[in-house]
């Protein structure tokens, strides 16, 4: 598969940073959970905030522009799940207020307005945008940041979305890993396609989450996701609704994303050299040259004269070649420790 060329690596998203060696963005997707309730809205907003996310995300279509007439039951199961604009501005305000940014997806042309109207700082792209080109090029003729979701993707859809972007003179783009099942059963999660997607274009990787719990999300910070999406919800077992199959609430938001700033502490400096922790535990768990038995003054070391016993407090045993053939000066016991000032070269 060609590489999709002049991307960039990292890219500012409002006060964030997307890319290598900045903190994981997470994204807390309400989509249409607040069932067009202004006041659920708000209770979201406030979940996300205080859970501690950088973004709260939402959804902008008009049913009749999104969804054929012949897909009836779909528009009349999401008319009512939708916010006007006045109340989408309310709620980027609510997030202003506590610090969190806007984000939304507009499912269709008619809410790319609403888009410019709410100066979100980037365009969240859905799956559901696979095969339409043209429409990813007039969203990235705003002229912000993307975050393009891929499930329901090949790698060839991702090129295809990659220079569509690119023809809209959108070059920072972040590409979520995403599998597009509600929820998505553990062998389909496959997040080793991360790797493809970031052997595509070389911009920021993320993932973005439909499983019931935790443990894909937590795997993908580890393989070096950037970005993370989480749907969030404060109602369950919801009819004729999925999304809070795989949502976060109340009880566990908070934690996840504790858990994701835990892991990237986790993930640390990449660097193999001894942690500052460790230096106490040196002395005790590594090695010291001991007395193998009852040793006289004046007696040459050979190999079978010294041991390795806890705690680490003398001579290492791999500087065995240094001391043997040395006489010692003084008698020592077995087990105890060998010290160079014991030591004395044999003539």
């Amino acid at each position: 598969m060609m590489f999709e060329a002049g991307f960039h690596e990292s890219f500012s998203l409002g006060d964030r940073k997307v890319g290598p060696g900045e903190p994981v963005l997470f994204i807390a997707e309400a989509g249409v959970s607040h069932f067009g309730d202004i006041a659920i809205a708000r209770d979201l907003v406030d979940l996300a905030a205080d859970a501690k996310a950088d973004v709260f995300k939402t959804q902008f279509f008009d049913v009749e522009e999104m969804i054929a007439a012949r897909a009836s039951e779909w528009r009349d199961r999401l008319r009512p799940r939708n916010l006007t604009l006045d109340q989408a501005a309310e709620i980027n305000e609510r997030c202003a207020s506590k610090g969190m940014l806007f984000m939304a997806t507009a499912h269709d042309p008619s809410r790319i307005p609403w888009l410019e109207a709410l100066d979100v700082p980037a365009i969240k792209v859905g799956s559901g945008e696979r095969s339409n080109p043209g429409f990813l090029t007039e969203l990235a003729r705003l002229g912000k940041p993307m975050v393009v979701s891929t499930g329901m993707y090949s790698a060839s859809d991702v090129a295809e979305a990659l220079r569509a972007c690119r023809a809209g003179g959108c070059d920072a783009v972040a590409l979520l890993h995403c599998v597009t099942a509600y929820p998505t059963p553990d062998e389909d999660v496959n997040l080793g396609a991360m790797d493809v997607l970031g052997g595509l274009f070389g911009g920021p990787v993320g993932y973005s989450d439909h499983t019931p719990d935790h443990a894909a999300i937590l795997a993908a910070v580890a393989r070096g996701a950037r970005v993370i999406e989480k749907h969030i919800t404060t109602l369950f077992n919801v009819p004729n609704a999925q999304d809070w199959k795989v949502s976060a609430g109340p009880d566990d938001l908070p934690q996840l994303v504790a858990a994701i700033r835990r892991t990237e502490k986790q993930l640390g400096h990449g660097r193999k050299e001894v942690a500052p922790s460790e230096m106490a535990g040196q002395a005790w768990a590594l090695k010291s040259l001991v007395a193998g038995r009852d040793l006289p003054a004046g007696h040459v070391l050979a190999g079978d004269d010294l041991m390795a016993k806890r705690p680490g407090d003398g001579i290492h045993p791999n500087r065995i070649d240094d001391v043997l053939g040395m006489r010692l000066k003084q008698a020592i016991a077995a087990d105890e420790p060998l010290a160079m000032a014991l030591l004395e070269r044999a003539e």
